[in-house]
């Protein structure tokens, strides 16, 4: 794939604004973490994450308006999926703003363009997934839990933007992914029962992100 001059440019200015974004954004991580963890809470560590996945969206997405909007979820995602890779949970009070800027963003681009159709699927498949996730949630007896029903909402609208067949590819992706943990003993913990339990946040996100490259 051969990029023009101002692309290059353009992923140079993602990777940079990743390094920069992703060590402020660290200061959540250190914050939201019962425990200290000197790896997972460091500025660089954040910021390196950040700026990779950044320079990928760049490199990889065109359509600059949208990735405005999906790099600045990818910023939320990275400490979200620290945290709950360290401790099985989401802070609602790290998803709910994510779920904001989707929306919001989605929905002003949507406005822009003057093309309701992809901002209303968004909202749809939103809908579609709390739902699902919820009923997952009674089923498995907590097994699911808020933050992964909050999450859930994000993944629909980033995915809803896209299309229905990347709604249900990040769902297949997030599956296979977790999957891959419980197969792995550092990936898997175990909860008061002695069950086996994976993060599932940085599942549902590399999912989501999987399909943000994939369609880009």
């Amino acid at each position: 794939m051969v990029q023009s001059a101002g692309a290059v440019w353009w992923t140079l200015g993602a990777s940079v604004a990743g390094l920069v974004l992703g060590a402020a954004v660290s200061t959540l991580t250190r914050r939201f973490l019962a425990q200290p963890r000197a790896l997972a809470g460091a500025r660089w560590f954040g910021g390196a994450l950040t700026a990779v996945v950044l320079t990928v969206l760049a490199w990889l997405n065109g359509n600059r308006d949208e990735l405005v909007v999906q790099s600045l979820v990818a910023v939320l995602g990275v400490p979200l999926a620290i945290i709950d890779w360290c401790e099985h949970r989401l802070p609602r009070a790290l998803v709910l703003p994510q779920l904001t800027v989707a929306a919001v963003g989605f929905a002003v681009v949507s406005i822009v363009r003057a093309e309701p159709e992809p901002g209303l699927r968004a909202l749809v498949a939103a809908v579609a997934l709390v739902a699902a996730f919820l009923a997952l949630a009674v089923a498995t007896a907590g097994g699911v839990g808020a933050g992964d029903v909050s999450l859930a909402a994000v993944v629909g609208v980033v995915t809803g933007w896209l299309g229905w067949p990347q709604v249900l590819g990040a769902l297949v992706v997030a599956l296979l992914l977790a999957l891959c943990l419980v197969a792995i003993p550092a990936g898997r913990g175990r909860d008061e029962r002695g069950a086996a339990v994976v993060p599932f946040g940085p599942c549902l996100l590399g999912g989501t992100l999987a399909m943000v490259l994939a369609t880009g």
